[in-house]
């Protein structure tokens, strides 16, 4: 994993040479980045933790960089088809990488965390103003409501044979109430009743203890088929986490930015029998 991360840093600079560019990283290019304090410092129950970054969105690159990081290996590769047919992804990053994978992001303009314990219930974790009429799900075009979208996030810790997991859920959904503007990175309340919930761009799979699972937008993957070709609309995943691309006749952020939700599992250490595996950079119990 260390090595893929190596690569795309130099990929990045290959690709932004020395020459200043319009999607040059000013707030992140110069000086120490800012460090990223561990996400469960002071949890010692299990549950869920979600972060919730914004990261500059720089063109291709910051797609480039996720293509590098593993897909998450508890969702099958048809979950992955369809999720990217609505224009997201999961990846899966070890937590003791995460400083070096918000390095090669380019930094955060924010990081706002979120304890939900054992979260049975819906939470938002993301809400977003929708301008758009129309959004591909699965890579099909559907009408919007005049609601506003939100991603809805549960979550709970649930024993197994070696120890613990967290088992995670998410869908898109429109809030249950028309409104105005909704901001970003606003505090999180829970969710109950959505107007309407797109399944089909949800998911359901397994958090591991020592690694962080991280889901953001991409380009919709194309839908095959043949005929006349016409412009689609964003995907939900794209009015989700990349709302500068859903604005409608206002002018551009100088340097526009991408929502990345990160799921954290909190599991203690005496959710595992000694003789349980333990994730990469942990230490290994030792003999009496």
């Amino acid at each position: 994993m260390m090595r893929r991360l190596a690569a795309i840093a130099l990929l990045t600079g290959a690709c932004t040479g020395g020459t200043p560019i319009a999607t040059d990283r000013p707030e992140f290019g110069t000086g120490a980045p800012a460090p990223i304090a561990a996400p469960l410092d002071g949890i010692q129950r299990p549950g869920l933790l979600t972060m919730r970054w914004a990261v500059p969105e720089e063109g291709f690159i910051l797609d480039q960089t996720l293509a590098t990081m593993e897909p998450c290996p508890d969702l099958s590769p048809v979950d992955h088809e369809r999720l990217a047919r609505s224009g997201l992804v999961v990846v899966r990053i070890p937590i003791e990488e995460l400083q070096h994978a918000v390095d090669i992001l380019g930094g955060s303009y924010s990081d706002v965390r979120t304890w939900h314990e054992q979260a049975i219930g819906w939470r938002d974790c993301v809400a977003q103003t929708a301008s758009v009429k129309r959004v591909l799900v699965d890579g099909s075009v559907t009408q919007l409501d005049g609601r506003d979208l939100r991603l809805l996030v549960r979550g709970w810790a649930i024993p197994t044979h070696d120890g613990a997991v967290v088992h995670v859920e998410f869908t898109p959904a429109e809030a249950p109430e028309r409104r105005g503007v909704v901001p970003l990175h606003t505090a999180i309340e829970p969710a109950d009743d959505p107007a309407r919930e797109f399944r089909r761009a949800g998911a359901a799979w397994t958090l591991r203890r020592g690694f962080i699972d991280v889901v953001t937008s991409c380009a919709p993957s194309a839908v095959g088929g043949t005929g006349p070709t016409t412009e689609l609309p964003l995907s939900i995943g794209e009015v989700l986490f990349a709302p500068d691309l859903a604005s409608d006749g206002s002018a551009p952020q100088a340097l526009p930015r991408r929502t990345l939700l990160l799921l954290v599992p909190s599991l203690p250490a005496q959710l595992f029998p000694e003789a349980a595996p333990v994730a990469s950079g942990e230490p290994t119990p030792s003999a009496p």
